[in-house]
């Protein structure tokens, strides 16, 4: 999509269609909208007299023009109460617009940002939240069918009169990096497992880093020998492809040695190892390397914003597939860390490649980690598809964590991680074991990963419920999400301003 700021006011616009945002609580028309309503012989007012435009959130109505003014349509969306109303709301409304305008294969809009939103909220957020909104509704996910579908609308005009040039380019900025950093999440998470296989990874992460400026660096079978990370070689032992270990790094500020990791999940393919899957939980372990597609977006987007700070990367990539070498029940390996495991149950292999990446990380030299996974079944029977589970070593780096996904909108929910948890994982045998059954599924994998956290602050976010949707909901189409993306920009970002 191309964006332009224009000073000139909606009534003047020659597109496709103009949007106007109309909430709840009013009985009659306000502003631009009043204006534009007299131009069009008060057929608004006449709506909403009749009852037929309420201003009910996620509400839309149709107006063509016939020439009163040079654009040839009003979509009329409703933004409920005032009183509700915030820029997740709003980004959704708007989002829900371009969705209809694409239906209508529409190619110019324009819009304006309500003048009560832009005094409640900063002129950045406003802006941020409609390109935000328009982004991430127009996605499409990967198509291999021979007839590729068309994206329609291709030029959105921002009437800004109040705006300032500088608060425009930087709302433009973070919305469009937000919602494309986002969606290249989505379009990764997407692909099938033929074809985004750890080799087909690794070249799209070293794509990016060359692209973005970012030093890049791999670690091969041979080094993950070297190096002892034997969780990682273990679980991609029945693969084709061999396992590895990506370090991306962002340097923002040359004279600070901390920096924040960022750690992602890799598996591009589940079947659960010799403790094999079932056909239906089979599907969808194509999406089990969501976490890496998320904080390889993350890069992506932070080498674009341009923080000043510094943030590494680690994605331990490899496929959980059965064959002769792969991991058996009661095996023993040793990590990176130094800590043995004892393997109780091969379908719990994302924490161990996790655990080889912690531990390399702080030895990195990382002051904070962030690691996201699709790591537990059990986090969806705890809070369904609602919310990511949150789990941390370290209660005000959780805060953190937390207070960023509340600022794009993602939902969070901490679980526990009380000292009477350790006693899951105890091993008779290693220093712990990787997997005690189905109670407390989801904090099991949250204390095995803090024993390689050790005293680094760290938060673990289970996206196993939230990273793909079954169906549409909102602006979000159905399959990968990108959940995640947004936080950690957001994480990112405060750090510095902070």
């Amino acid at each position: 999509m191309e964006w332009r700021l224009t000073q000139e006011n909606l009534t003047h616009l020659a597109t496709d269609a103009i949007f106007l945002f109309h909430t709840e609580d009013q009985a009659s028309t306000h502003g631009l909208v009043r204006q534009i309503d007299e131009m069009i012989d008060f057929q608004i007012s006449h709506l909403i007299s009749v009852g037929e435009v309420k201003g009910e959130y996620g509400e839309l109505t149709i107006l063509h023009l016939w020439g009163q003014i040079p654009a040839a349509r009003l979509f009329i969306l409703g933004l409920g109460k005032e009183e509700k109303l915030n820029l997740q709301r709003f980004k959704q409304v708007v989002g829900k617009g371009i969705q209809r305008a694409e239906e209508l294969e529409l190619r110019q809009i324009a819009m304006s940002s309500p003048s009560f939103l832009i005094k409640r909220f900063h002129t950045v957020d406003c802006v941020q939240a409609m390109v935000e909104g328009a982004e991430l509704a127009a996605y499409e996910p990967p198509s291999f069918k021979e007839e590729q579908k068309q994206q329609f609308v291709k030029t959105i005009f921002i009437s800004a009169h109040d705006y300032s040039l500088s608060a425009f380019d930087e709302g433009l900025l973070r919305g469009k990096v937000f919602a494309q950093s986002t969606n290249l999440a989505r379009f990764l998470t997407d692909q099938p497992a033929n074809w985004m296989t750890p080799d087909a990874f690794a070249s799209k992460a070293e794509e990016i880093a060359q692209k973005r400026g970012l030093e890049f660096m791999v670690l091969e079978q041979s080094d993950l020998d070297r190096l002892g990370m034997h969780a990682i070689l273990t679980v991609g032992k029945g693969s084709l492809y061999s396992p590895r270990l990506l370090v991306l790094r962002y340097t923002g500020d040359h004279g600070r040695k901390d920096s924040l990791a960022l750690i992602g999940k890799g598996i591009t393919f589940d079947s659960g190892g010799l403790q094999l899957k079932g056909d239906k939980e089979m599907f969808g372990m194509k999406r089990d390397m969501a976490g890496a597609a998320t904080v390889l977006a993350v890069m992506d987007g932070l080498a674009q914003l341009t923080p000043y700070h510094n943030v590494m990367a680690l994605l331990p990539i490899c496929e959980n597939i059965v064959d002769a070498g792969s991991m058996r029940p009661e095996d023993v390996i040793r990590t990176y860390s130094g800590k043995t495991v004892e393997i109780t149950h091969t379908d719990s292999e994302g924490r161990l490649i996790l655990a080889d990446a912690i531990s390399y990380a702080k030895k990195l030299g990382a002051s904070r980690l962030v690691d996201i996974a699709t790591l537990t079944g059990a986090t969806i029977i705890a809070l369904g598809f609602e919310a990511t589970a949150l789990m941390t070593n370290d209660a005000q780096w959780g805060l953190e964590v937390k207070r960023a996904a509340r600022m794009v909108g993602e939902k969070t929910w901490e679980l526990p991680l009380f000292e009477e948890y350790e006693e899951y994982i105890e091993s008779d045998i290693a220093d712990m074991k990787n997997d005690d059954g189905m109670e407390a599924g989801a904090i099991q994998a949250g204390v095995f990963l803090k024993q390689f956290a050790e005293e680094t602050p760290w938060v673990h976010l289970d996206i196993a419920g939230t990273a793909e949707l079954t169906k549409e909901r909102g602006i979000m189409s159905k399959g990968a999400t990108g959940v995640g993306v947004r936080t950690l920009l957001q994480l990112a970002l405060r750090e510095v301003e902070e």
